[in-house]
C-alpha cells in the first residue's frame, strides 16, 4: 500500500492532496469506456505523482495489446 504523509500546513499552503490507488481505480471505473478508448484524452491540470495518468496509460496499453497482439506476429520492421 502506498503511503503519503502530507502535513496539514502543506495541504493548506499548496493544496496537496494525494489519492490512493484504490480511489484512483474506483474513479476511473466510473468512466471505464473512456479509459479503454485508445483515442480518448484526459486532462489532469495538476498531476502530482501522476497516479491518475499512469493508471489511464496502463488501461489503454492493455487494450492496445489485446487488440493488436495477433497482428504483430507476421510483421517485421526495419529501419
Amino acid at each position: 500500500m502506498e503511503k503519503y504523509i502530507v502535513s496539514k500546513k502543506r495541504v493548506a499552503d499548496h493544496g496537496e492532496v494525494y489519492t490512493n490507488k484504490r480511489e484512483v481505480n474506483a474513479m476511473l471505473d466510473l468512466v471505464k469506456q473512456e479509459t479503454e478508448r485508445i483515442d480518448s484524452r484526459f486532462l489532469k491540470p495538476a498531476c502530482g505523482t501522476g497516479n491518475f495518468l499512469t493508471e489511464i496509460l496502463k488501461r489503454k496499453l492493455r487494450v492496445v495489446e489485446a487488440r493488436y497482439k495477433k497482428s504483430q506476429l507476421g510483421c517485421s520492421y526495419s529501419k
